[in-house]
């Protein structure tokens, strides 16, 4: 797993503070004081007005879930054209120091024999491709605005979220910030958007407690 920040604007928040400012009709701040207003208040379309992208390397089930965040763009490295022999694979934590290990491996190994046989008997790499693992690594290059940059960090920083997509999220997030630290407020887990940090899933990870639980507390 890799993550690589290709393109940020230097002056993002200078921009979202000057597009913010056309709703109210007011003078920029040097703190960025309107943009942040706006985001702390819900009005989050001015962030639709800057973009981020990553090169990402991951595996093939990893990408069929960051794809799944449909206001991303997306460019991915093709299988049908791009031959995948001596393919990388990710091997999960679960697996990589157990007694089965070598089994996977062993597997990985038989899928890529497969695969290079039958592009030996003719068979159309788009066809081939179609033993390939899950666990293959791909390349796909990713851009998101501001407004659904947050959103995917929220989603997937969560401690329920799966394990690699997680340790991506983590990686972007500090990526971003370090290139823009005025955003890092909203590179959060969707448990700790608010001032108040309580968790929305129905079944938590007990870091925070659930809405209902500080309501029934309070009353």
């Amino acid at each position: 797993m890799s993550v690589k920040l290709l393109k940020i604007s230097p002056n993002a928040m200078e921009m979202l503070e000057n597009i913010a400012c056309t709703c109210y009709d007011s003078n920029p701040t040097d703190d960025f004081r309107i943009t942040k207003s706006c985001f702390e208040s819900g009005h989050l379309s001015i962030g639709e007005h800057e973009d981020i992208t990553f090169e990402i390397e991951c595996s093939r089930a990893c990408s069929h879930q960051i794809v799944r965040h449909r206001t991303g763009k997306f460019t991915q490295k093709s299988q049908r054209y791009v031959r995948e022999s001596g393919f990388g694979y990710v091997v999960p934590p679960s697996i990589k120091n157990t007694s089965i290990a070598n089994e996977y491996h062993s597997l990985m190994q038989n899928i890529e024999d497969t695969y290079n046989m039958l592009i030996e008997h003719g068979v159309p790499q788009e066809d081939a491709r179609f033993v390939l693992p899950n666990a293959c690594k791909t390349k796909i290059i990713v851009t998101f605005d501001f407004r659904n940059f947050f959103h995917f960090l929220n989603e997937r920083l969560c401690s329920r979220s799966q394990w690699e997509i997680r340790g991506i999220a983590k990686k972007m997030a500090e990526l971003a910030t370090k290139a823009c630290p005025s955003i890092k407020r909203w590179c959060v887990p969707k448990c700790e958007l608010h001032s108040v940090h309580f968790c929305p899933e129905k079944k938590g990870c007990g870091r925070h407690k659930t809405l209902q639980e500080i309501c029934s507390k309070e009353n």
